[in-house]
């Protein structure tokens, strides 16, 4: 797999010295700055490469090179996950690696356009998409690391997960003793996990409340107290990685502010990643006015969830989710390098919609109303 090429720093011709009246430089507006963002497994779905794969060469060549590097039996599993006809369950085995090998083959062919990010965030697990675009991991040691968070996502038990619209302090006062808070998702919702009985049962109460809940279509990961027992797999492979200081900013999910160069070297990173809660809200609320944010993966996520967290934020998905069972054509594929090109043309035109996003794969609930 190929590196992502560095972002260029390109110096201004100084002015010639004036001999007569001072010379005045009228200030050039500022350009937007780029956030690339990469949801986790919840946005995973069979057959989610299948468009760009067909409609775009550099796409492909990167796809086949990331499945050519992955161990015999996940090769033809995770190509499946990727290209196979859509509607099947991912196995969540699969579901890390096959986000990983889109989401940075998508990067790359921004990239190659000269789009390259000034900041990076991952939701769960897409935080190592990002750590890799940020140049902390080498692409083929991202790719290891979440072939093996994937295999931990496969040895969990099971278990239910529930998105409440409470914020996660109003959550967290009434949680029943065994459900847990597994994500931040926006100021006004959260995500927990447990026992289906006994979620059902909060879920009758908090109802008697008007506070909205939603079962996510794909549950989001909920690790058990024991997780570090289940850790075996992602040690093994940090052992060869050798992370570096970011060369972008990175936001990350598991802190919920900006990865300094003392914490991305630190291996412990990845083996605290397993067992937080996501926090994508403090993440997301990083994010300032120049910023406009495009969702590098399957459907629309995380351009969802940012609606709530900064409704003034212009976003853009480069990918739609495929209509159920619908044809792929490549003619009517959504070319990514012209909308990200047109998004920082006009920012404006992609700001927030007064329609609502779409929370079904979103994993998302509107706030609820509380007595």
């Amino acid at each position: 797999m190929s590196e992502t090429p560095r972002p260029t720093a390109r110096a201004d011709r100084p002015e010639p010295a004036g001999c007569g009246a001072p010379h005045v430089t009228l200030a050039a507006p500022r350009r937007p700055r780029l956030v690339f963002l990469y949801p986790g497994p919840a946005a995973a779905g069979a057959g989610m490469g299948r468009t760009p794969y067909d409609a775009e060469p550099a796409v492909r060549a990167e796809v086949d090179a990331a499945l050519a590097a992955l161990p015999g039996h996940l090769d033809d599993r995770v190509r499946a996950a990727l290209l196979g006809p859509p509607g099947r369950v991912v196995p969540p085995d699969c579901a890390a690696p096959a986000l990983f090998v889109l989401q940075y083959a998508l990067t790359r062919l921004l990239v190659a356009a000269g789009l390259a990010p000034d900041t990076v965030l991952g939701y769960g697990v897409g935080e190592v998409t990002a750590a890799c675009v940020a140049g902390v991991l080498d692409p083929a040691d991202a790719l290891h690391l979440a072939v093996a968070y994937g295999r931990l996502s496969a040895d969990l038990p099971p278990t239910a997960t529930m998105t409440v619209g409470l914020s996660a302090v109003d959550a967290a006062r009434q949680l029943p003793p065994e459900v847990r808070l597994v994500a931040v998702d926006t100021p006004e919702s959260c995500v927990v996990a447990g026992p289906g009985p006994e979620l059902r049962r909060w879920e009758r109460t908090l109802a008697q409340l008007y506070v909205t809940c939603h079962r996510p279509a794909v549950p989001v990961a909920a690790y058990p107290d024991d997780v570090p027992s289940r850790l075996g797999p992602v040690a093994a492979a940090l052992t060869a990685t050798t992370p570096r200081p970011p060369r972008l900013r990175w936001l990350s999910t598991v802190s919920g502010r900006p990865v300094s160069a003392d914490e991305a070297v630190d291996r412990e990173h990845w083996l605290r990643l397993p067992g937080r809660p996501v926090r994508f809200a403090e993440a997301a609320g990083q994010l300032a006015d120049r910023d406009v944010a495009v969702e590098v993966g399957p459907g629309s996520t995380l351009t969802a969830l940012l609606r709530h967290v900064t409704p003034d934020l212009p976003t853009l998905s480069v990918l739609s989710p495929r209509p159920e069972g619908g044809p792929t054509d490549p003619r009517r594929h959504p070319d990514p390098v012209a909308a990200v090109r047109a998004l920082l043309a006009d920012p404006a035109s992609r700001r927030d919609r007064p329609h609502p996003p779409d929370h079904t794969r979103a994993g998302t609930s509107r706030p609820g109303r509380r007595k």
